[in-house]
């Protein structure tokens, strides 16, 4: 199997059973989560208070949208950049951050490896439960880490 075709086999997979399939609310997600909330990932990883809070966030493999509606309503002063490589997630995606008005999110039907495509650089990255998918992870890193702002 080519790794072409294992691309093609993942995008199958979430494109049949869209991921997590957490359901939809009409109103903002419940409950926090420290990784999503830019302050918190920062001085978590640095020590330090960030000094901007304007800021551009890549949720890379956003599956059906949990962690972008979180990223968009714990982070309001922040840009959100969302991508898959599932079609059927990202219809998932944008429908969960509609209902729950999380406006700030731009969707883009894209394989990680091909992040390069999106302009600029992203202050924090998030990307969970997707390198392990990958046929060559390193690359996947490596295309996330020439995102990422200094």
């Amino acid at each position: 199997m080519t790794n072409q075709d294992k691309i093609a086999a993942v995008q199958r997979l979430y494109d049949t059973y869209p991921f997590p399939p957490e359901p939809l609310l009409d109103e903002p997600p419940p409950g926090y989560n420290w990784r999503w909330n830019w302050i918190t990932a920062y001085s978590f990883c640095t020590g330090q208070k960030p000094q901007r809070q304007d800021i551009r966030i890549l949720d890379a493999g956003c599956g059906t949208g949990v962690g972008t509606e979180y990223l968009v309503h714990l982070n309001p002063q922040a840009s959100v950049v969302a991508i898959d490589l599932s079609g059927g997630a990202l219809d998932v995606a944008r429908e969960r951050c509609r209902r729950s008005g999380a406006n700030r999110v731009e969707f883009h039907h894209l394989s990680l490896y091909d992040v390069a495509q999106i302009d600029g650089e992203f202050d924090l990255i998030n990307s969970v439960g997707v390198l392990h998918h990958l046929p060559d992870p390193i690359r996947g890193i490596q295309a996330l880490a020439g995102k990422l702002a200094p």
